[in-house]
């Protein structure tokens, strides 16, 4: 067993190695040396800090926004929302798999005392949720910008209604508790793991229901688009840090294609991975291949700087509150 997981370890990590490599090639094979240098002297430090700033700001009402799901099973301290979700994030940032959703979910319901199959069903369903919102925005955006190419309006044909319909099935799926718990006990498996099994499962449904109240579901899909053009004016101003322009509808684009780019395997930070979105789509948009290299990598460095601060100090305040050993021991766990 620990033979075979130690193998999809290497492949995985090959893979990823493989996939980002190629990404930083294919982004980097027309930059020369020179202009990247240039555009990095002329750099403008006012748009650059304003998008440092913006990034704190999102990140925030991200932990704002999850805390109210989650406090609608008790109430609790924001602070653990907000160092949890800060945690996830450094943690999506230095290692793969996007570990930093389980890693949140599971200090926050340590922190808060909440089942931690239900704080991570809110966490997958806010996902599912930001993933459909920010893609329907940028549909609507395709009609203010230039032509895309066919590739990228491809993307959306498919995904979108991917998304939309994962999304309903989701929705739908606590209503059929009954037949999903008829289907575990019909499984040839031992009575005690389907004990577990069950409790496991109602932990999901019960954290999916969360949304099912209409006028929750309305503040929160608000309180998305919201956030969501926040990060679209951090592009923005980081465009602007580099002599670029975009507008509005530019950046909102840019950062959906992001998004669904970031489901990708690849290296920690999605290395390579952003580069090649960049220079392929940003030049569309009137920037430079090497503004669009610059923006980007810049983003990853300013955004990992930010969650390491954040992320790092609360991980601090949590093994204070939760425990070191035992903040490791379940951690380890949930992964496993």
């Amino acid at each position: 067993m620990h033979m075979r997981r130690r193998v999809l370890s290497i492949i995985k990590i090959v893979l990823t190695l493989a996939i980002s490599g190629g990404c930083l090639y294919f982004a980097a094979r027309n930059l020369e040396f020179s202009a990247i240098r240039s555009e990095f002297a002329d750099m403008q430090v006012l748009p650059a800090l304003i998008a440092a700033a913006v990034a704190v700001i999102a990140l925030s009402l991200r932990a704002w926004r999850w805390h109210q799901v989650i406090r609608r099973e008790h109430d609790f301290a924001f602070s653990n929302t907000y160092w949890a979700n800060a945690i996830g994030y450094l943690a999506n940032n230095i290692l793969p798999a996007r570990a930093g959703e389980v890693i949140r979910s599971v200090v926050l319901a340590l922190s808060a005392n909440i089942r931690k199959t239900l704080v991570l069903a809110t966490a997958l369903t806010e996902r599912m949720l930001d993933a459909a919102v920010l893609l329907l925005l940028a549909w609507c955006m395709l009609f203010f910008t230039v032509e895309l190419p066919p590739a990228f309006r491809t993307i959306w044909t498919i995904v979108l209604p991917v998304v939309l319909l994962l999304v309903v099935v989701a929705f739908i799926a606590p209503k059929m508790q009954a037949f999903w718990v008829r289907l575990i006990h019909l499984m040839p498996l031992g009575g005690a793991f389907k004990m577990r099994l069950e409790a496991f499962l109602n932990g999901l449904l019960d954290g999916i229901r969360v949304f099912h109240h209409p006028a929750f579901l309305l503040q929160f899909l608000i309180y998305t688009v919201i956030i969501w053009f926040i990060d679209a004016f951090m592009f923005k101003s980081l465009a602007a840090a580099f002599g670029g322009e975009l507008t509005v509808a530019q950046s909102v684009i840019f950062v959906a294609i992001i998004g669904f780019a970031s489901s990708v395997p690849s290296t920690p930070g999605y290395v390579g991975v952003y580069q090649a979105i960049a220079v392929a789509l940003l030049p569309v948009f009137g920037m430079k291949e090497s503004q669009a290299f610059l923006a980007v990598s810049f983003f990853q460095v300013m955004f990992l700087c930010v969650t390491l601060g954040l992320g790092g100090y609360g991980w601090f305040v949590m093994q204070r509150r939760i425990g070191k050993a035992r903040l490791a021991r379940e951690i380890e766990e949930a992964e496993s």
